[in-house]
């Protein structure tokens, strides 16, 4: 590395790395560099004055003294490489001295193995670096930054710090990320930022639409814009923030470096998380720097994450911090190493920390890129903890300089001299000075890096610094500061600093709540916390939101400010998906305060945000009682936007608990409503269910024309949530007309569910996607489909793995396991459609086997449970009794197969018809009803039907006719490119022995469908 990155540099000669005996020449060999080859030891390297000079900003060197060259009348000077210490042409280096890298070099060794398989597998990594403040995990990363600016592959670096201010101001690391990688400094105009954004977007989004997608919402990460309706959407932030990375990841490997992910917001782990579950085939490396308190707030984080990998730093050896010292201050004496070691108990920086003691106190002093004692240290009070050690030294300052130090941490990690000129009342000018002779004494750095969104802000050189700097403070000083830093940030008119205001203005009455003063306080950190739970909510962060919100209730004692507060708290935990419990204490707070006003319309807004909650818990029953009590309570208050909401809500919850009629009803009463009322948003989600209930109603026509409508009117609205909800129900109820229509429309929106992240309803696409494509033929897109989406959830998804086990018995496959994994999925499940679909692909499976009377008693069972007119299983049911030779069944079958609606339908009728002909005697009449049937199945372009109606006529009639022949001739080609070897072996065993009339051959015959299509909730 040392070779390659002074390689690179300009200078009179080139580098000689000693690898042998006989030293390696890099670069040019010529002149004083070649002369210098036989004098480099093995593993040196040797440079002369020139390329001393060049290189010295990115490498340490040490004098090798005088080398007597051949060819040189006099000796010439040589410096020996000692270590990287800045990327090329010095950015990065500190002014301060770099202690060697010791004990990690395993870890850094394997995070470059990890840059090179994720940038050679193209699939997103995580690594989590975890250990205690100044254990070495920010010097880990920056060796490895180091390595990565000296190698020639393209790599893009993002880097992003959460700032200490509670859990953190929500996507700040991320916004930073953005923000690095389009030059926006901290400070820069809007117009400005917005134009180096466009520039940026330019480079490497080439698609115009995808770049019109991405740019509100990274200019919404940025607070650069405010969000509309649909921007507000988590998952489609999510998406485009991703897709960003994404897109820059086709030039690269692209890294993603989140520093302090202890006090990152819950959205941002969240992002996170869902960068893994989602990116595909890019080369995404996430590194992650965390203390242990992470776990506390995040136990599983990373489990069960594929290509997560964590590194939890442990405390050095003595050998290694022994190095660090002899590295740092050559000639320290083995027992004063000694009494900092027993307090250092591995800590690197504590012993950093008492150098720069040592330094302060005027014990050792800097020569060249080390420091050396003065006079004789022999004795050192050495304080016991690193917390002690620091304050030990802040305490050592002169007060001035301790009170700025003081009023620095107040800010945060970094900081600019205007903001703290601001905080302090001094004089700029004034302060550059003081800030100066800090970092000096290695408190602070000042960012120098042309590329940082923080350049030319100062930073404490750790954050333990800044945190005992900030403990010594009074209370009286922290309310007097944060109240100072509050108004400071009022000046910015920056929508992503909302949280930071928040924090201040809270930080400010906790630490004096008391008095006139502390009301005052507490009224703007109201005030500002509301906005900041606003910022949070519009950028899909509700974990955060929620937070925000409930420090607000805190400083608020107005009833009526109360409810609000309260209802908005539900709602942040409604969406946050993580605290059932937490919304409904909110909304029952909120509900039982307006009860005690006279405002009915709160009091009714304030029910369904109840109902709409316990329904989310799974309290659907509880739910649709509270709500129609409601509407009684008020009805006085029909016809008002909220009156429509709690019918919306209601008619979507009875639609759950199978009471049809009465939802089907409610919303041809309030959708007239709604219209008039111009509830966009209401309209279509009454829609949506109106769909499903009229499909349910077999008025199968207008549910298909009204759900066409809601897709395409969701989408032009770009409403995707809602959109994938439409595609859900216009999937399963095409399904009964259109199985290509079906597929379609669920392929689409699983394309979309995958796009944006959202795995609710793309578990719903991916089911119905998947059973119409088993019908179609589509097999090998089937596999891949679950293939994929069980490598993102091997145990978890319930529809892949039925289709994964369905596909596999009837290509001869092993398919129990997965069965063994969907039943362990639905064993404390309830929920009919689910056991229903157990019962179903087990049906199936029993078929690929040729166990025919259990391939019936569990069809019949599946839609039993179902209770579904329409359910797969049913007719596949009437099917195994026609080869089971049992006329009762077909006919009990057939008469409940003539009540449902559908193109679909009409032809199983038709098959069945046709074998209770064949059962009843009717030869012909069996004959032209198979090939009818087969002849609509064909049409439908339904391949698989197609073949197991053809094998069934071969069943029931023989092979002596032609039309029996033809039909075995087509089975065949179709199974052959299925690859359904089981369903060949069936098609042979049926040619070797024909039926007789009447009586049930040991065949196997074919499922009508491979499970249900879904309706959406």
């Amino acid at each position: 590395e040392l070779q390659l990155r002074a390689g690179v540099l300009t200078g009179e000669a080139a580098v000689t790395l000693g690898a042998t005996n006989q030293g390696m020449v890099a670069g040019d060999l010529v002149n004083t560099a070649s002369r210098l080859q036989s004098a480099a030891a093995p593993g040196t390297v040797l440079v002369g004055e020139a390329t001393r000079q060049a290189a010295a900003g990115a490498i340490a060197f040490e004098p090798a003294g005088e080398q007597d060259l051949k060819g040189k009348a006099a000796p010439v000077a040589a410096y020996r490489a000692l270590r990287v210490v800045a990327k090329r042409g010095g950015v990065g280096r500190s002014d301060q001295l770099e202690a060697p890298f010791v004990g990690r070099e395993a870890e850094l060794r394997l995070l470059k193995d990890f840059h090179a398989a994720t940038g050679a597998e193209r699939r997103p990594r995580l690594v989590s670096i975890m250990g205690q403040g100044g254990i070495g995990k920010s010097r880990l990363v920056w060796e490895f930054q180091k390595y990565l600016d000296g190698v020639t592959e393209v790599a893009y670096w993002h880097y992003g710090r959460s700032p200490a201010y509670g859990e953190g101001i929500s996507f700040w690391a991320l916004a930073e990320m953005v923000r690095g990688r389009a030059g926006i400094v901290e400070g820069e105009d809007v117009a400005g930022s917005r134009a180096k954004l466009a520039v940026t977007l330019d480079e490497f989004i080439t698609d115009e639409a995808e770049r019109r997608w991405i740019e509100p919402r990274l200019l919404q990460l940025l607070g650069l814009e405010e969000a509309t309706a649909a921007d507000r959407e988590r998952e489609t932030l999510f998406a485009a923030w991703r897709t960003f990375f994404e897109r820059i990841a086709d030039r690269g490997t692209v890294l993603l470096v989140f520093e302090d992910l202890q006090w990152a917001d819950a959205g941002l782990l969240d992002f996170i998380d869902h960068v893994l579950d989602w990116s595909r085939d890019r080369p995404l490396y996430l590194i992650t720097l965390a203390r242990p308190e992470l776990l506390d707030r995040r136990p599983d984080w990373g489990a069960g994450r594929r290509s997560f990998t964590s590194l939890v730093l442990e405390p050095l050896p003595d050998e290694a911090m022994r190095e660090l010292l002899r590295g740092l201050v050559p000639g320290l004496s083995d027992s004063l190493a000694a009494q900092i070691l027993g307090r250092a108990e591995g800590i690197p920086l504590y012993a950093v920390e008492t150098v720069r003691m040592l330094l302060d106190e005027g014990r050792i002093e800097r020569v060249g890129d080390s420091y050396r004692l003065v006079g004789n240290v022999a004795e050192l009070s050495v304080p016991a903890s690193l917390q002690a050690l620091i304050a030990a030294r802040l305490d050592g300052l002169d007060p001035a300089d301790r009170a700025l130090l003081q009023a620095a941490s107040v800010m945060g990690k970094t900081f600019s001299v205007d903001a703290l000129a601001d905080i302090s009342g001094e004089d700029v000018d004034k302060l550059t000075g003081r800030l100066r002779g800090l970092v000096r004494r290695e408190l602070l750095t000042l960012e120098a890096d042309p590329r940082s969104p923080e350049r030319g802000q100062y930073g404490f050189v750790q954050a333990l610094i800044r945190e005992v700097a900030y403990g010594g403070l009074a209370r009286q000083d922290r309310r007097r500061l944060h109240l100072a830093a509050a108004r400071h940030f009022e000046t910015i008119d920056d929508e992503g600093i909302a949280g930071v205001l928040a924090e201040h203005y809270v930080a400010a009455y906790r630490a004096h709540p008391e008095g006139p003063e502390g009301d005052a306080v507490a009224a703007q950190a109201r005030v500002a916390l509301r906005g900041a739970a606003e910022r949070a909510i519009s950028l899909g962060s509700y974990v955060q939101a929620q937070g925000y919100l409930e420090q607000a209730l805190e400083v608020t004692s107005d009833v009526a400010e109360r409810a609000q507060l309260h209802q908005a708290a539900g709602g942040a935990a409604r969406h946050s998906t993580r605290d059932g419990p937490g919304m409904i204490r909110h909304y029952s707070a909120a509900l039982e305060i307006v009860r005690q006003t006279n405002d009915r319309t709160r009091m009714l807004q304030a029910t369904t945000d109840l109902a709409r909650g316990t329904s989310w818990m799974g309290r659907i029953e509880e739910s649709v009682t509270m709500m129609r009590a409601a509407l009684e309570e008020f009805a006085d208050l029909d016809g008002t936007a909220e009156w429509v909401r709690l019918s919306a809500e209601l008619a979507r919850s009875e639609m759950l608990v199978n009471r049809g009629e009465d939802s089907l009803a409610r919303t041809e009463q309030v959708l007239p409503v709604a219209e008039r009322l111009e509830l966009t948003l209401e309209v279509l989600e009454i829609l949506i269910t109106r769909g499903a209930l009229l499909a349910n109603a077999h008025r199968l026509g207008e549910a298909i024309a009204v759900l066409l409508g809601a897709t395409s009117r969701a989408r032009s609205l770009q409403l995707a949530e809602l959109e994938l909800r439409a595609r859900v129900n216009l999937s399963y109820v095409t399904s009964a007309e259109d199985p290509s229509l079906s597929y379609s429309v669920a392929r689409e929106g699983l394309e979309l569910a995958r796009h944006l992240g959202m795995g609710g309803p793309g578990a719903y696409l991916l089911n119905n996607a998947c059973d119409m494509a088993v019908r179609l033929g589509e097999w090998d897109w089937t596999r891949v489909q679950i293939t994929e989406a069980l490598a993102v959830d091997p145990d978890g998804n319930l529809g892949a793995l039925v289709h994964a086990a369905r596909i596999a018995a009837f290509r001869g496959e092993e398919s129990e396991m997965f069965i063994e994994k969907a039943d362990a999925l639905v064993q404390d499940v309830t929920k009919a459609q689910a056991l229903s679909m157990i019962d179903d692909v087990r049906s199936d499976v029993a078929l690929a086997a040729n166990q025919l009377d259990e391939s019936r008693r569990l069809a019949i069972s599946s839609y039993a449970r179902a209770d579904a007119p329409d359910s797969p299983a049913r007719p596949r049911a009437g099917r195994m009794s026609v080869w089971l030779g049992d006329t009762e069944s077909v006919r009990r079958i057939l008469a409940e197969q003539r009540e449902i609606p559908g193109r679909v339908a009409r032809i199983i009728e038709a098959e069945l018809s046709a074998g209770l002909a064949f059962l009843e005697g009717r030869t012909r009449e069996a004959t032209v009803g198979y090939r009818d049937a087969a002849a609509r199945w064909r049409e439908l372009g339904a391949r698989f039907d197609l073949a197991m109606c053809e094998l069934t006529m071969v069943r029931v009639l023989g092979t002596d006719s032609p039309e029996a022949r033809e039909a075995s001739a087509e089975a065949r080609e179709i199974f052959t490119a299925l690859g359904a070897r089981a369903l060949l072996d069936q098609l042979d065993a049926v040619e070797v022995a024909a039926p007789r009339p009447g009586k049930g051959v040991g065949a196997k015959a074919e499922p009508s469908r491979t499970g249900a299509p879904t309706a959406s909730s």
